[in-house]
């Protein structure tokens, strides 16, 4: 910490000191006393520079490059004035100069890695400086006390000679920086040292070559406007290092700057050469001049073309890539055309024909790639749905990925966004906007390259992705209005073609809209079947069997045994389980309606239930209710395939599939006189006698479980469990109301459970079973009655067969039913014991 406050002070006071002693020489000379007075102000630097860039890398040795190159330029403002104490001055200043400009080349602004592993190697360099400091005493007057020369005078030469090569490797690493590892901030904060040491070699250069072949004295002037402009340009290079936040555009003003300092010397040492050799006539001195103009202008674009190459950053690949990118981009009218005019640039830029550089549109969600021979092609392709997320979060700032995976191995947090970057091999993603809003996304592919990016690139790239941006909005927007212009001619077209089905199928439409309710939605049948009782699994394997067979089915049970489930089971394993599944109540139709009901009526424009069920199934639920005439007819539409309207008014061929339920056997309808002799003949071949709920008592427990989750799920409830003791109670029961019975047990065991399960004393009373009836009760007239109902029962109406079943003549057999009034055409309904 001393030593910084005492630099500021001795620095400029030692260099002002030796300024006088050249100012107070005879006679006065203004060069020498201008190159003095630079030479005090870069001796002051210190004061400025410490003040302004102390928090920064490198601020001190700055401060002491601006003394010893104040010393060394106090010598070289009048070499004519005799002083052992300039000379050795200067002889010490000129090693030191080198050694800090190498020595800040190493580690400011900032110490790459793959530098800092050789950091010792430079050091050591830059500590050779100090055997060049004590070589270049061999400048100095011989001291009488020691009576001859310390060091042959040859070695005079060590201090400019060392001079000039560390600020030949500290350019060298100035170049190399970007190849190292440097960050893009640390590269543009060095242009101005860049430059600087650069502009010191040129000129220093210059000096020793025009010195050494005798074509310029050490003292004239022009040797030591080169020493100022060497000595004056290192300095404020490395001063303007200081406190740079962001220079852009530093690398490439480094580069106009060297070439237009080249452009100079070269132009002027070669008019230099010719200028004794020109008349002293105006045409000629007029045409020399133009010449060395003309020649100048195509030397100074040369000259750029190549620092570009050798001194931009990666060959300058990158920033030609996205000029070249961005000329293209403003004639492309198309996604395709804007791809094939950008991406082949950018992927030149990466030298490597596999590189894939890819161009996102965000909305609608496409990607434009180029095969090998540059062509666009157009894909539905997604961003990637981390970077999407990144560049919206933060609009107009480029993803560059070698930062991201260096840090990736501390935070997890960026691993989605690195496999994002990897996953289309990125350098980095530059973000398409318009007013903030992410239109799209350019993939520079990471192809070749190694190096980072520098400022002076992603500058080029922010620049690109401005103008593409409107340009991805403008045919982004297009697009969108083609396809919706494209969706609204199809929905025209598709409207159309609606209407016209509409049209078509109005009477249909209108039938949908007057569908019976009658049976409820066909959801409820598609519960899987319970069957694990040896009575409902052969109803289970009659209803495969009858199932493929397109004929009418009769489905025969008691109350509430789940007779249309079983309909729909056949419905379900036939070849029309794609159609509809119409379910009609017929005791829900008047009998004066029940033939419009079941075959339609045009005036009243009813399709009826058979027009309902085409390509499908017609369950007629409880088919004795219909009234017999409307039975007979329909037993003559089985028959012939076609129906006709109620109103006579026209037919329809039938496509549909009956099926109907009953809760008494067919033989008692028949024999009732309840069905028609017809139909019941058309449905005899195929029937399903369902069992009751006390024919099964292996299903019991399913079922129980079912209609509990079905209580509880209705309720509101969590689903319950049943004791064991209570499902033992619910097996004994034998159930005469069947399903219902059977639910409304459970809801009401549900309704008073107060635990996860229902318990014994949660079951409500359920109710006594019906004693058997007593085949002996009853007068004569009703036992023979019975008798001859349970013949006809068991021969399925067949009399003949019932009178021999009974032993009676075919005719005693008929007296008989007519003395009961069981004759087929004196309709009356059975006896109550057999309802």
């Amino acid at each position: 910490m001393r030593q910084v406050r005492i630099v500021p002070l001795v620095g400029p006071l030692l260099v002002l000191y030796l300024a006088l002693e050249v100012l107070g020489a005879e006679p006065f000379d203004p060069v020498a006393t201008a190159i003095a007075a630079l030479a005090v102000g870069l001796a002051a630097v210190p004061l400025w520079a410490l003040r302004r860039g102390h928090e920064h890398v490198g601020a001190r040795r700055v401060a002491l490059l601006g003394v010893a190159a104040g010393v060394a330029l106090v010598r070289a403002a009048d070499p004519r004035v005799p002083s052992l104490l300039l000379d050795f001055a200067a002889a010490l200043a000129l090693p030191v100069a080198g050694a800090l400009a190498l020595h800040l080349a190493i580690d400011a602004p900032d110490a790459p890695p793959a530098i800092a592993r050789r950091r010792r190697l430079f050091v050591g360099l830059a500590l050779g400086g100090a055997l060049a400091a004590l070589a270049a005493l061999a400048a100095l007057a011989p001291l009488e006390w020691l009576g001859g020369w310390l060091v042959p005078a040859r070695w005079a030469l060590a201090a400019p000679g060392y001079a000039l090569g560390a600020w030949l490797v500290a350019a060298l690493l100035r170049v190399a920086r970007r190849r190292l590892g440097s960050t893009p901030e640390a590269l543009a904060a060095g242009g101005a040292a860049h430059l600087g040491t650069w502009t010191a070699l040129v000129a220093g250069g210059a000096l020793a070559a025009l010195v050494l072949t005798g074509r310029l004295a050490s003292g004239a002037l022009g040797a030591r406007a080169l020493v100022a402009a060497a000595l004056g340009a290192l300095v404020v290079g490395h001063v303007g290092m200081l406190g740079v936040r962001r220079q852009v555009h530093a690398g490439r003003n480094t580069r106009r700057v060297i070439a237009g300092g080249l452009t100079l010397g070269l132009v002027g040492a070669g008019a230099a050469q010719v200028f004794e050799e020109i008349p002293r006539q105006p045409v000629a001195v007029g045409v020399a001049v133009a010449f060395v103009l003309v020649a100048g202008a195509f030397l100074h674009r040369a000259l750029e073309g190549l620092l570009d190459r050798v001194l931009a950053p990666y060959g300058g690949r990158l920033l030609r890539g996205a000029a070249e990118a961005l000329e293209g981009a403003v004639a492309a009218t198309t996604a395709t055309e804007l791809g094939e005019a950008v991406l082949p640039p950018l992927r030149r830029a990466v030298d490597s024909l596999d590189a894939e550089p890819l161009l996102f549109v965000v909305d609608p969600p496409c990607a434009v790639r180029i095969d090998a021979a540059g062509t666009a092609h157009l894909e539905a392709r997604e961003l990637p749905s981390s970077l999407h997320a990144v560049l919206e979060a933060r609009p107009g700032e480029i993803v560059v990925a070698a930062p991201l995976v260096e840090q990736v191995v501390r935070r997890a947090d960026l691993r989605p966004l690195v496999s994002g970057l990897e996953s289309v091999d990125a350098l980095c993603v530059v973000p398409l906007s318009r007013d903030r809003e992410l239109e799209g996304a350019l993939v520079v592919p990471r192809g070749r390259r190694r190096a980072a990016l520098t400022l002076e690139e992603l500058d080029a790239l922010e620049r690109l992705g401005r103008h593409l941006g409107g340009q991805v909005a403008l045919l982004a927007s297009v697009e969108r209005s083609r396809q919706r212009t494209r969706d609204l001619v199809a929905e025209r077209e598709r409207l159309a073609d609606d209407l016209e089905a509409a049209q078509e199928q109005l009477g249909r439409l209108r039938a949908d809209a007057q569908t019976l309710k009658a049976g409820g939605a066909t959801e409820r049948y598609v519960e899987p079947a319970i069957a694990y009782s040896p009575a409902m699994r052969a109803v289970m394997r009659k209803v495969e069997a009858l199932a493929p067979v397109d004929a009418p089915v009769l489905v025969v049970g008691e109350v509430a045994t789940g007779l249309d489930r079983v309909a729909w089971r056949v419905h379900a394993a036939s070849g029309r389980r794609g159609g509809a599944f119409v379910v009609a109540e017929c005791a829900s139709v008047r009998p004066e309606r029940a033939d419009a009901a079941l075959f339609g009526e045009r005036e009243e424009d009813r399709p009826g239930w058979l027009r309902l069920a085409e390509g499908g199934t017609l369950l007629l639920a409880d088919l004795p209710a219909l009234s017999l005439e409307a039975q007979a007819k329909l037993a003559e539409t089985l028959a012939t395939k076609r129906a006709v309207l109620a109103d006579g008014t026209g037919s329809y061929a039938v496509d549909a599939r009956v099926i109907a339920t009953s809760r008494v056997p067919l033989g008692v309808l028949v024999a009732a006189g309840a069905l028609d002799a017809e139909l019941a003949r058309r449905l005899e071949p195929l029937v399903l006698d369902v069992p009751p709920l006390r024919a099964r008592r292996e299903d019991l427990p399913s079922l129980v479980l079912l209609a509990l989750d079905r209580v509880c799920r209705v309720t509101g409830r969590p689903v319950l469990g049943i004791e064991r003791e209570a499902l033992d109670v619910l097996l004994e029961h034998d159930w005469p109301g069947n399903h219902d019975e059977l639910v409304s047990v459970i809801e009401r065991a549900v309704a008073n459970a107060t635990g996860p399960t229902v318990t014994i004393g949660e079951l409500p009373p359920l109710a006594p079973a019906a004693p058997p009836p007593d085949p002996w009760e009853g007068t004569w007239a009703e036992l023979e009655t019975r008798i001859l109902v349970h013949a006809l029962e068991v021969s399925a109406g067949n009399k003949s067969e019932a009178a021999r079943r009974l032993g009676l003549k075919r005719t005693t057999f008929l007296d008989k039913l007519k003395k009961h009034g069981l004759a087929a055409d004196r309709p009356t309904e059975p006896p109550s014991a057999h309802a």
